[in-house]
């Protein structure tokens, strides 16, 4: 994989540096900027073109919904991911909505931050345990169509288990969480996984 081109916008000096140095020890990574909003973060992606960008919401003069916005009125090709203390279902929709490939929440590690920005350079998408229990703790909303145990796989599949551990935790083989995966496609008419948590986290915050 190229290596990735990332850029950190968060008003927090000690937070951004921090992160970044920790991120900087990763070979998945050859540049990473930090800027204090989004004012700043738009200059450099007008300059430098970073693939990823980890936003925070709350920041000066522009902040985390606002260059969501106008990231998406740009229609540019840079994946923008927020990583927050915010987990609550609000924020989660107004920033899927406004174009954001992943939500992160501030507690993860570092590991965790490198995974999610691997999946959605790839192409996927991510969300942080806790933003997707929150977001699939509404399932009264959600597709009648699916099976108590579609909706419990479904959970699980957001919050980023693989199949093995769907199966051990929930005391069926890997053969019917497969199963019950294909279903769960098919019924909301989805291709791919990132497809399905994608549906999942809109569809619960509608």
């Amino acid at each position: 994989m190229k290596p990735i081109h990332l850029l950190i916008a968060d008003d927090h000096h000690m937070v951004a540096e921090g992160l970044a140095k920790c991120l900087s020890l990763y070979p998945t990574f050859d540049k990473i900027s930090y800027v204090s909003n989004g004012i700043k973060a738009l200059e450099y992606i007008e300059q430098d073109k970073p693939d990823v960008i980890l936003v925070d919401i709350n920041m000066p003069e522009m902040g985390g919904l606002r260059l969501l916005k106008a990231l998406k009125a740009q229609k540019t090709c840079i994946k923008p991911i927020i990583l927050s203390m915010h987990s609550s279902s609000e924020y989660v929709h107004k920033c899927t909505a406004l174009g954001a490939k992943g939500y992160i929440t501030k507690d993860v590690s570092s590991d965790e931050i490198e995974m999610a920005i691997k999946i959605i350079h790839k192409g996927g998408v991510y969300f942080s345990s806790s933003v997707a229990e929150t977001a699939l703790d509404r399932k009264q909303q959600f597709n009648s169509d699916l099976t108590t145990q579609e909706l419990i796989i479904l959970k699980r599949i957001t919050a980023g288990q693989t199949t093995k551990k769907i199966a051990n935790d929930i005391k069926i083989s890997p053969r019917t969480v497969e199963t019950h995966r294909r279903n769960i496609r098919t019924k909301l008419g989805l291709s791919t996984t990132a497809d399905m948590i994608k549906y999942a986290i809109e569809n619960q915050l509608s």
